[in-house]
This record gives C-alpha cells, sequence and structure tokens, in this order.
C-alpha cells in the first residue's frame, strides 16, 4: 500500500499548548472553590516541530505522545490531504471534534475551553482486534502527565473523572469491546512489545458495562472513574485482553463507504480528558452514560423502508422520509442516513427548496433526562445532529427549519398490539416535512 507524502502547516500558539497539550496536578496550583480541577485535556493537535504525515503509525510525532507496541498507532490532521487526513482517509470518515461543536457543561467548559476555540485540526487511530494469526497485532496510544517538561503524578486517594471520543473506522470488519484505559506508572516505551500489552490489575477501566462501539458516523464517550494510588504517571488507551477476553460484532459496510474492509477493528480516538472529582456525580458524561441508560431501558432501534410511489409528489417523498434512534441517542444509523441523503439530493435538484426537521423523543427519555443531562430535549439534539449533517454536506443553513415536539406526538406507526417497548422505539424518531 502507498501512501501519499503531504506536509502539515502547523500553526502553535501559547493558547494552542495550554489547550491541547496540558496536564495539571491539583498540589502545584490554587483553585480555592473549584469543585472540580482539570489534570489533562489532549486533543491531538500539537507537535513536537514541524511534521510530515506519510506513512502510518506516525503518532509520536505528536507532542508528549508515544505508542508502546510494534503495531504503533496512527494520527491523522486536517492540513494533510490524502491517506492521513481528517474527514475521509484510509480507515474511514471522520471529522475532529471542535470545542465549538461539542455540548460541554459549564463548569466543564470553565475547565478544559472556556472560550471554545480547542480541537477541531486532528485526532488518533487505534487497532482494538484481529483475528487469528494476527490477534497480538494491537495498538496504544500513551499520555504522559506533563507540567511543561516535567513528569508528574497523580494524586493519591483523589477521584479522577476520565473521558474520550471514538468512532468505529468504516475499514473494520468488526467492533469490539475493551475499549480501555489504563493509568500506569510506565508508560512501556523502553520496552519492544510485540503484542498486547498485559493489563495491570486495579488500574485498567473501560466504559460502564464494557459496551461494543459499533457507531461508523459521529463520536461516543468512553467515561469512568478512577481513584489514583498515587504512581500513575500516564494513561494508555488500548485493548490489553487477549481476543478470547474480547466481544467483537460483524458489521456491515455502509453502502456509501469509500474504504476497503479490513478484518480488524479500528477506532479513531479524540479529546481524552481527565478531571479531578469528589464524586461520581461531578463527573457530568459518567452520570449522563447513555450506554448504561440504553442498557437499562432499551436497545431497540425501530426501523422502515419508505414505500414510495411515482403518483408521489417529490413533497410527499420527503415526508415518508423518518430517521429512528436507539434510546438516549442522537448518533443516526446508516438507514437514517439513507434518508438524509435521499432529501440532500433532492434539495439540490430544487435550489428554492426549504425543508422543516421535527424531532421526538419517548417519555421514558424525559424521564429519564431528570437525573441525566445528556438526555435533556433529545428531540431538539437529534433534529440539530441532522441539521449539521445536511450543512456539512452544503445545504445552506438558511434552507432548514428545525423543531421540536419532545414526546406529544405518537408516531403514526405505533400499533394497538405493539408493548411499550416497540411503542418507545417508534417515538424516537426525526421527521422531514417541505416548507417552502
Amino acid at each position: 500500500m502507498k501512501f501519499k507524502a503531504t506536509s502539515i502547516k502547523l500553526f502553535l500558539s501559547i493558547s494552542l499548548i495550554i489547550l491541547q497539550g496540558f496536564s495539571l496536578n491539583a498540589q502545584q496550583r490554587n483553585g480555592k472553590g473549584d469543585k472540580t480541577k482539570a489534570f489533562l485535556n489532549f486533543t491531538f493537535e500539537v507537535f513536537e516541530e514541524e511534521a510530515t504525515i506519510s506513512e502510518p503509525m506516525q503518532i509520536a510525532l505528536l507532542k508528549n505522545v508515544s505508542s508502546p507496541t510494534s503495531i504503533g498507532a496512527d494520527i491523522f490532521n486536517k492540513n494533510s490531504p490524502g491517506d492521513f487526513c481528517t474527514g475521509q482517509n484510509i480507515y474511514g470518515k471522520e471529522e475532529p471534534i471542535a470545542a465549538s461543536t461539542e455540548r460541554l457543561s459549564e463548569t466543564d467548559k470553565n475547565l478544559f475551553d472556556k472560550n471554545l476555540i480547542g480541537g477541531g485540526d486532528g485526532y488518533a487511530g487505534i487497532v482494538t482486534y484481529k483475528p487469528g494469526k494476527l490477534s497480538k497485532e494491537r495498538s496504544y496510544i500513551t499520555i504522559p502527565f506533563m507540567v511543561g517538561k516535567d513528569q508528574i503524578k497523580m494524586t493519591k486517594g483523589m477521584k479522577y473523572c476520565v473521558e474520550f471520543s471514538v468512532s468505529l473506522g468504516e475499514s473494520s470488519k468488526y467492533a469490539s469491546n475493551n475499549i480501555q484505559m489504563m493509568f500506569s506508572p510506565k508508560d512501556y516505551a523502553d520496552q519492544e512489545i510485540e503484542g498486547i500489552i498485559a493489563r495491570e490489575a486495579g488500574r485498567t477501566l473501560s466504559n460502564y458495562k464494557n459496551k461494543v462501539y459499533t457507531g461508523f458516523f459521529g463520536w461516543e464517550k468512553v467515561c469512568a472513574m478512577y481513584e489514583a494510588k498515587g504512581d500513575e504517571t500516564c494513561v494508555i488507551i488500548g485493548n490489553f485482553e487477549m481476543n478470547d477476553q474480547t466481544k467483537v460484532e460483524v458489521q456491515k459496510k455502509p453502502k456509501d463507504s469509500e474504504n476497503e474492509v479490513i478484518a480488524h477493528s479500528y477506532y479513531f480516538i479524540d479529546n481524552v480528558r481527565i478531571k479531578e472529582v469528589k464524586s461520581k456525580e461531578e463527573c457530568n458524561c459518567y452520570a449522563a452514560d447513555t450506554a448504561e441508560v440504553a442498557e437499562v431501558y432499551s436497545t431497540l432501534i425501530y426501523d422502515k423502508t419508505p414505500i414510495l410511489t411515482d403518483k408521489m409528489t417529490i413533497d410527499q417523498k420527503i415526508k415518508e422520509q423518518v430517521a429512528y434512534f436507539g434510546f438516549g441517542k442522537k448518533s443516526y444509523t446508516p438507514s437514517g442516513k439513507e434518508a438524509f441523503n435521499y432529501i440532500i439530493a433532492a434539495m439540490n435538484e430544487n435550489p428554492s427548496m426549504r425543508i422543516k426537521i421535527t424531532g421526538h423523543n419517548d417519555k421514558k427519555e424525559d424521564e429519564v433526562a431528570e437525573q441525566n443531562q445528556e438526555l435533556i430535549n433529545m428531540a431538539r439534539q437529534r433534529a440539530d445532529a441532522i441539521k449539521n449533517y445536511f450543512v456539512k454536506q452544503g445545504i445552506t443553513e438558511d434552507r432548514i427549519d428545525v423543531d421540536s415536539n419532545g414526546s406529544t406526538i405518537s408516531s403514526l406507526e405505533i400499533q394497538s398490539d405493539d408493548d411499550n417497548e416497540v411503542r418507545d422505539a417508534k417515538n424516537r424518531r426525526v421527521m422531514f416535512e417541505v416548507v417552502q
């Protein structure tokens, strides 16, 4: 496989370094009155020096990052068109998470990116699973805890809220669980590790219930709580379990994917954040873990292929397009994306057409949202997510209206013999109509 050499134009400033390659120790600064303090905020932006991403496994070009195994992690950057750019690249199609587009609580916004200017330039990529003879080919990301040039340690007994974002690359034949983080006193950089890094007992965490991350489109959070032993100098991200301890699910290639399917699980990684907390209630992503509520309440996603006829007008055909969602989710399914693309094509053929996107959620999501802020107004969140997709595909914002009906209007798809779970799944939807 050939990789095109590309140059990255890097514009580093003091503020960028502070925001994106920086970690703090609670004992080294003031913060009276703060309930939480930032410890690490890493967004895969800052390079040691002007760099060229011309081949895989070049994550070590980043400042203060390493990849300790012979199969190294990858780095992608928006200024590197080709195989290792953000957007469409060798392993999939994903955009970095810009701070201005991420939903941060006010507390976390102040901690990590008060001015919402960070992120948006790059992300990393790792292999978490390969079958058969290649089972030991894994890659990892090691991020040390640094203040300037000095390495620091976590504080013994301190509780830390840890999160990062993942997205499954479209090249992946498999999705896996065991997307883990290990807090270690050593970075393994001086060891020649050919295969899997062994899990260190009491130091390795995964997301709640260790879910399999199957989302090709959009980012999902891995989030956990960790109480420090006091000697940790770095966090390592990857899969530390053998194949027989890893759950995998075969994935269907998205219809519009340009990527060759490879027998692996490959995940993009972005926005690694750690903050000090007194309790899990102060860890917003942990308290609002939508993976947890989906497992508890429902994993069902309803789906229906729209029935279109030649007698229908284009307005009627667009009204037949409906996207359905998982419980507590705003990430869309492949069939939902097909509906979006159908409408986008119609809008491109009719430049004066305007549409309204209306989101809905089920009543159980309203109930759970009282304790989980990420589920507040899921109907609007879903409609906004789809609008963002349309805009990224070239539809101007002035051609899109967004509305939310919450759980007030039930789906016409509901049948009298549907059980409650099916009824709720049919209500978790976004609908479309032509308004001009």
